[in-house]
């Protein structure tokens, strides 16, 4: 496999700031405590949090490809403060290893949408997706349970089954897109009240769908994930590709696929690099602990969707 001869300067430049950023992150945080030493732990968090991400862009500017994504995603980040007692421990992962479920309904807020009586059409390649799910972990109403996710992603209130658009009996329901994995749970808790179906707390949604991310980074593509695009692939040939992988994959023709089996991986919007990574900053001192959790755009270097929680 081909790689580009400039991959390594990038990945030793990215090495050598990802190192700066270590050797300097007990300063950043002298500097931020001794701002903020007589203020409450929330905006000692804040700022710490804040310095962090100005470092952040400096350090990552030249992570613009999958081998230095990798790079990335596998450097440990982590900072303690004796004089203070704080402890901070960064982590990011993809946000393209996932299946964003919103795409399962295409809404294009036509005329001809609007007016029609019958509701928007799934995306074929993502309702089997979930079929492949559904079936797996043995749901009793398939059909329900797509019908209520779809229902939910559209923002009509046209209903697909009897007691699928949950938009109707509960008028406080958000609609229109599923935002995070807590509103999906509100669908699923829903469907267990219909149905008395406790399979569907045995699906781990939290590794199989997403939220936000527009594509799949096949390069870092959970394994769950590629086990129910590609039920065909044994375990181990699934692990080869995502948990104990060698190789970086650069496009589609790299892969050793049947061409029935790209061409389903394109209509999912499988690439082979992604800018888009979650963060996870968890900062501790001898009373409390926060985490805040983020997502980082690399090609922008733009921070966005800031979650706080204790």
């Amino acid at each position: 496999m081909k790689r580009k001869g400039i991959a390594l300067i990038i990945t030793i430049a990215f090495v050598a700031a990802i190192t700066a950023l270590i050797g300097i992150s007990s300063g950043l945080l002298d500097n931020a405590f001794k701002r903020i030493s007589n203020k409450l732990f929330l905006i000692q968090s804040n700022v710490v949090f804040a310095d962090f991400i100005g470092v952040l862009k400096e350090a990552s500017r030249d992570v613009n490809d999958s081998l230095g994504l990798d790079i990335f995603l596998s450097v440990p980040l982590y900072f303690e403060n004796e004089a203070n007692s704080i402890i901070v421990d960064i982590s990011f992962e993809s946000q393209a290893s996932k299946v964003n479920i919103n795409h399962l309904i295409k809404e294009t807020g036509s005329k001809k949408e609007k007016e029609s009586f019958e509701p928007i059409a799934m995306q074929t390649a993502y309702e089997e997706y979930l079929n492949q799910i559904l079936a797996v972990y043995n749901l009793s109403d398939k059909i329900l349970l797509l019908s209520m996710i779809a229902d939910t992603i559209d923002s009509d209130l046209k209903e697909r089954l009897s007691g699928s658009e949950l938009a109707l009996s509960d008028p406080f329901f958000t609609q229109g897109q599923i935002y995070s994995l807590h509103h999906f749970e509100q669908i699923t808790a829903a469907y267990k009240k219909q149905t008395l179906d406790f399979n569907v707390d045995l699906v781990p949604w939290d590794k199989l769908i997403g939220f936000q991310a527009d594509q799949i980074d096949f390069n870092h593509i959970n394994p769950e994930v590629l086990q129910h695009l590609v039920p065909a692939l044994d375990p181990e040939s699934t692990s080869l590709y995502t948990t104990d992988k060698v190789d970086i994959y650069e496009s589609m023709e790299d892969l050793p696929f049947e061409a029935e089996t790209k061409k389903l991986l394109q209509g999912m919007n499988v690439v082979f690099y992604s800018p888009y990574v979650h963060g996870k900053m968890n900062i501790n001192n001898d009373a409390r602990t926060m985490q805040i959790a983020f997502t980082y755009d690399l090609s922008e270097q733009k921070v966005s969707n800031i979650e706080v929680s204790d």
